[in-house]
């Protein structure tokens, strides 16, 4: 069975990394044929082309009438991305077309779906904010209305489809997000193979061994992951936590960055600098997740993070907000603790109250790293969308 996966880019981020995980266990352990397709390049470009054909839309930078007139007098292929991938559809004749995000409708336009031989799945890891950034509301209504199937990644993601774009239902299959590996020790063993990296991982040992209780995040320094709200955490827990020391952590956020700069103003206004780790991303991310006490979510909406899943295989427990995604769901079956919305003293007081009692700590740790082995592995999940995929 030849499967077509369209992704919407080839970055080192959820949605991709979840992708070629994906592939990796279809080629081990089915007879399913992967083709990928990215609408945007980048470095996870050569790790798919070493598991499948993968075929990369490239962006010439020439004005439309340029490249419509450029289409007309030299032969090659199609310079739209909807039109690139329409040639591709159709040459290809994939027996299902997988779109890997719900950000793709404005490309469906001209493809040829024949429902009679062409299954479609789309997997949504989008919630409505992360929606309205990156498409239109026609566009995911035309994404949906073409889907045989949609898999949601929580249940904020599938309650977000059905309640404001009227998807049905029966239509929709909750797989949660995935991690590909199968015991805690994979993840404990990863190392940065790079110096700037290990730079991070040493200042963050140094800390740790200095006593201070570390919290924070590692991922993209922007407001939809609540970075906005990161000097605020910290003045909140400068009041509860007193003579406690301790560090807020944000991996991905190094000098030079508008956001490091914009969160050095914020901080030194509060007279907090001394309490923030603003530090560059790293090559690994779980070297850089095991030196935190608490993963602190704060993000407004996320509809199932990685970062979260790794900290939690390593057992690390987390504190985000309630209604944010499928994190907090997970939190209030007891593998984290998920406090009211954009409640920051009501953050701070969970991060003391794990600070000051370990055993608890360790609860929420283990619960959450034998949920994450349990149900949120490539090996537990990726049969469910392969049995989708075939129609089973």
């Amino acid at each position: 069975m030849k499967t077509l996966f369209v992704c919407h880019e080839g970055q080192r981020t959820g949605a991709p990394l979840l992708l070629l995980w994906l592939i990796r266990w279809l080629k081990s352990h089915s007879s399913m044929q992967p083709v990928v397709a990215l609408m945007r390049d980048g470095p996870l470009k050569e790790e798919f082309s070493a598991l499948c054909p993968t075929y990369t839309f490239e962006r010439p930078g020439l004005e439309r009438w340029h490249r419509r007139l450029r289409r007309k007098i030299l032969p090659g292929p199609p310079l739209d991305p909807d039109a690139w991938l329409a040639d591709l559809v159709a040459r290809e004749q994939p027996d299902c077309l997988y779109l890997n995000t719900l950000v793709l409708g404005g490309m469906l336009g001209p493809v040829a779906l024949d429902a009679k031989r062409m299954r479609v799945i789309s997997h949504a890891h989008e919630m409505e904010i992360g929606l309205q950034l990156s498409s239109t509301r026609g566009d995911v209504e035309r994404q949906l209305a073409a889907s045989d199937l949609v898999i949601a990644c929580a249940g904020a993601v599938r309650d977000n489809l059905i309640n404001h774009y009227q998807l049905a239902p029966e239509h929709c299959s909750l797989i949660t997000e995935y991690i590909p590996y199968t015991k805690p020790q994979q993840l404990l063993e990863l190392r940065c193979n790079d110096n700037p990296s290990q730079a991070v991982i040493d200042t963050l040992q140094q800390h740790r061994t200095a006593g201070e209780f570390l919290f924070g995040m590692a991922g993209s320094a922007i407001d939809r992951k609540g970075f906005d709200l990161f000097p605020l955490l910290l003045r909140a827990c400068e009041r509860r936590f007193g003579p406690v020391p301790f560090r807020g952590v944000w991996v991905g956020c190094g000098p030079g960055s508008l956001a490091h700069t914009k969160a050095e103003r914020d901080l030194n206004l509060l007279g907090l600098r001394h309490r923030a780790l603003l530090l560059p991303g790293v090559s690994c991310g779980a070297a850089a997740l095991r030196q935190l006490d608490v993963l602190a979510l704060l993000s407004r909406e996320d509809p199932y993070p990685v970062v979260a899943l790794e900290a939690g295989a390593m057992g690390i427990p987390t504190v985000c907000f309630r209604h944010s995604g499928g994190i907090a769901e997970l939190a209030e079956t007891g593998c984290g603790i998920a406090v009211d919305y954009l409640d920051l003293d009501a953050f701070a007081e969970a991060l003391f109250r794990l600070q000051q009692d370990e055993s608890e700590r360790q609860r929420l740790g283990e619960a959450f790293r034998t949920r994450v082995f349990a149900a949120n592995t490539v090996a537990t999940q990726a049969p469910r969308i392969a049995a989708l995929i075939e129609g089973r």
